[in-house]
């Protein structure tokens, strides 16, 4: 009798059974494949961007992000003792330009739904001015130098995206990791000349050997700047500079 039961219990489960792996079957194949989104936290830092999110498993998926930071200000401060005399620079930069974030996750739960654990890339590629004062000939001149930095890097982060509607999605996250970059300055003001340029790259060269000349911009410090100069123009390099970088946003996208 028990035997029966048992055989019983079987036959009537088993269509239970394949019902709910043909539902799940079902859902996997007519369930978007893909996300396009954007980061609504970057508009209020002036940053445009784009993520595009592909589904490649049941749990995994790789992305893009891609935007454009308008220019925003930032504070820029640098410090350093020059023959015994305590030297500082204070000023405000706008930097703009391209930044890329590719990425690939692995959801908990299924592709697209719940918490996600998120490896990612990054690379930026920023120009800005960095305006200054200085006398010559009697008369006080504001001037800018012309500045680029460049990055890349990587991290790990944390998530989840949830469903709002049927194809629409909220996605937080946050990360954190490590980026190697440099930067250039240089001037080509027309009322400085030959020996104004040279004098320049003196100085800089001054400062770095007879100072830790430190310049403070996003709460990082660069040093040691290589100096050089020609008849026309001044400039110094900052070198494979290793900084935090993070990621964090608050997304919504539409799924197909």
């Amino acid at each position: 009798m028990n035997k029966l039961l048992v055989v019983y219990a079987l036959l009537v489960s088993t269509p239970v059974l394949q019902a709910q792996d043909a539902g799940d079957l079902a859902s996997a194949l007519f369930s978007p494949k893909r996300i396009v989104k954007t980061n609504l936290a970057g508009y209020a830092l002036l940053s445009v961007s784009a993520n595009y999110e592909q589904k490649t498993g049941m749990k995994t998926s790789v992305g893009l992000l891609a935007g454009y930071k308008l220019p925003s200000t930032i504070h820029v401060e640098a410090i350093g003792r020059i023959d015994g005399e305590k030297q500082t620079y204070t000023g405000d930069v706008e930097p703009k330009g391209l930044y890329l974030n590719p990425y690939f996750r692995f959801y908990t739960k299924e592709a697209f739904k719940g918490f996600y654990l998120e490896a990612f890339a990054r690379y930026f590629n920023y120009s800005y001015l960095l305006p200054y004062d200085y006398e010559k000939d009697g008369r006080n001149i504001r001037a800018n130098l012309d500045g680029t930095a460049q990055a890349f890097g990587g991290g790990l982060g944390l998530g989840v995206q949830v469903p709002l509607a049927p194809r629409v999605y909220l996605d937080l996250n946050a990360g954190y990791g490590m980026a190697v970059g440099s930067a250039h300055v240089e001037t080509n003001d027309p009322n400085l000349d030959r020996d104004d340029y040279l004098t320049i790259k003196r100085n800089i060269e001054k400062y770095q050997d007879d100072a830790d000349v430190q310049v403070f911009i996003l709460g990082d410090v660069l040093k040691d700047p290589e100096a050089y100069s020609t008849d026309s123009k001044a400039w110094a390099d900052f070198k494979n500079k290793v900084f935090p970088i993070v990621r964090g946003g608050i997304s919504i996208g539409y799924a197909f």
